[in-house]
């Protein structure tokens, strides 16, 4: 991790923050919450540094503190960061703050332990400020278009507990995002399966039909493009009629997603494992986590541009046999 030129003190609460971005960075080495704040600030965030799981809790429990997104270190010295959130989960006004895990551990079973408990996303260190600062910003976006869809979702989640069979098109990564929201309502772990669900949805849209490979997406997220160059594509003469469809077929003790994209296919078995030579990336990890925690099984069908998911339903309510 390069050192940033300047840092922003930390910063203590105060009531005028209310309508700030605010990052609470918790890590036991100084340096880090230091470096991590100075990532921050280039983008306007505020920080706020704790030490410990305890001071975490202090800062998060203030009379009207307002933190928007969390950066949690595994390893404090008073205990596992994922603890702080599993507490935190069980606080109405603190359950849909985003948190983004970061260790020095590259374990595809932590990994999969943190996106199973519902972390945003899961950073290896050392990473960069270009990487710091896209994940962050995606947490804020992404959780703001979850809370802008839950009083919908409130009223539409028993209409979908009756789906047997549906077919649905859709063009765009926001398209995709809203069906994976949407239709995870289907299963008690309904968190798990909307990260799988939005993983193969927006793959079959932006590198599917558009065409946007891996070295590719990296570069334009890194430049900040990624948006436009998706829009230009999906206006261009060469995509504008591409689609994806999605099959969703429901059994009494099984969900299957079926989704095909009209592209040339890919070569998905690089994929389909997380590769810790990947773990600078803000993508490329999704297929496999999509894999090991969204779905029972997930399967490619034939050059990789149809997808198999299946998701096995428990009908004690505790969510997938698997």
């Amino acid at each position: 991790m390069e050192f940033p030129q300047s840092h922003p003190e930390p910063l203590e609460y105060t009531p005028t923050m209310a309508d700030a971005v605010t990052a609470l960075v918790v890590d036991d080495e100084e340096m880090t919450r230091a470096i991590v704040a100075g990532y921050l600030s280039r983008i306007g965030y505020r920080t706020l540094e704790a030490e410990t799981k305890a001071q975490a809790w202090e800062i998060l429990s203030a009379s009207g503190s307002t933190i928007h997104v969390v950066l949690l270190d595994r390893r404090l010295s008073d205990g596992d960061g994922l603890e702080l959130y599993e507490r935190m989960k069980r606080e109405p006004h603190l359950a849909d703050i985003p948190v983004i895990v970061q260790t020095i551990s590259d374990s595809s079973s932590e990994i999969a332990a943190a996106i199973r408990a519902g972390v945003f996303y899961y950073l290896i260190k050392p990473y960069d400020g270009a990487l710091l600062r896209s994940v962050v910003r995606a947490a804020e976006e992404t959780t703001g278009r979850l809370k802008s869809l839950q009083g919908d979702l409130r009223s539409r989640s028993d209409a979908i507990g009756l789906l047997r069979d549906g077919r649905f098109r859709f063009r765009t990564p926001q398209e995709a995002q809203n069906l994976a929201i949407t239709l995870s309502s289907v299963a008690a772990t309904a968190h798990s399966l909307t990260f799988g669900l939005s993983e193969i949805l927006v793959n079959a849209v932006e590198h599917g039909n558009l065409g946007i490979g891996f070295e590719a997406k990296g570069r334009l997220k890194a430049s900040g493009m990624l948006g436009r160059e998706i829009e230009a594509r999906l206006a261009s003469a060469e995509h504008r009629e591409k689609y994806a469809t999605l099959h969703v077929e429901r059994t009494d003790n099984r969900v299957i997603f079926t989704v095909t994209d009209m592209g040339a296919g890919f070569d998905f078995n690089r994929y389909l494992s997380v590769d810790a030579s990947q773990s600078d990336a803000t993508h490329g990890r999704g297929i496999a986590l999509a894999r090991m925690v969204g779905f029972d099984q997930l399967t490619f069908v034939g050059n990789g541009n149809r997808v198999v998911g299946i998701v096995n339903l428990d009908r004690s309510g505790d969510g997938r046999s698997g």
